[in-house]
């Protein structure tokens, strides 16, 4: 797994968070917005606890924001669940713990990674899916939520007829043009990338995440995608200003999975 931040946190411009924060009233001015546009954050790759991990949790409750944590089934143990309830209450509101494919383990033979992609045979994708949720549900109980992100965030059709099958309620990719279509299951996607972007220096990277959130914001749903693996001290800054940010603007209704459904 990749754990270097990105660029723009290795040598981080004094003036990001304002023209974050100037690039989303931009997106918010263009629409019409007399009524709150949803705002949601995915926490991608859960299961092992960290230090970033726990000061994660820490963050997003203090500010009282809904975060959506999805949880690679085959990470997760008994203990690591009992460590987590440690750092906060499992049981709030906040949090939606879902499911995050099973192994995190790329199966596609060539082109993009992808545990659940076109190179396996439905039966493979079935079992996968099935040990996953079933995996979740002993450990999570009733706190487990039936929606599926993919890792790399991208799957096959069959995958969205077995998650649809197995009662899964909705995907969450990220609708790059290498998805396939999703017309079984609702899709609730991320569209701006605070974490593993790969612009080639830290003003390209910052100019590309506004760009996404203006244009996340312009299209009325804003969906940030966090890799807490690949967080420093300027990550956690800049997250902090952004969740300071969201809770002072109005036209921003910070919300989770189940909200949406």
């Amino acid at each position: 797994m990749n754990t270097a931040p990105s660029k723009i946190y290795l040598d981080y411009p004094s003036n990001s968070i304002s023209i974050l924060q100037q690039s989303l009233q931009v997106g918010l001015q263009a629409r019409d917005t007399s009524q709150p546009i949803p705002i949601y954050f995915r926490a991608d790759d859960i299961g092992v606890v960290s230090k970033p991990f726990e000061e994660l949790l820490v963050l997003f409750s203090q500010y009282q924001v809904p975060l959506c944590l999805a949880v690679v089934p085959s990470w997760l143990t008994t203990s690591r669940w009992a460590a987590m309830g440690q750092i906060s209450d499992t049981r709030s509101s906040l949090w939606c713990w879902h499911q995050h494919g099973w192994m995190h383990r790329n199966h596609q033979l060539s082109g993009k990674k992808c545990e659940f992609g076109s190179d396996r045979s439905a039966t493979a994708l079935r079992k996968d899916i099935i040990n996953g949720r079933n995996r979740l549900q002993e450990i999570l109980g009733d706190l487990f939520s039936p929606f599926f992100t993919p890792p790399w965030n991208r799957c096959s059709e069959e995958t969205l007829t077995q998650l649809h099958e197995a009662g899964f309620k909705a995907v969450s990719t990220d609708r790059s043009p290498q998805n396939m279509p999703l017309s079984l299951l609702p899709d609730l996607p991320v569209n701006v990338d605070l974490h593993t972007r790969r612009e080639p220096d830290p003003l390209s990277c910052l100019h590309g995440l506004a760009s996404e959130l203006e244009s996340a914001a312009r299209n009325g749903t804003i969906g940030i995608m966090i890799h807490h693996q690949r967080m420093n001290r300027n990550s956690f800054i800049l997250l902090k200003e952004l969740l300071e940010i969201i809770g002072a603007t109005p036209a921003l209704s910070p919300v989770h999975f189940r909200d949406l459904m």
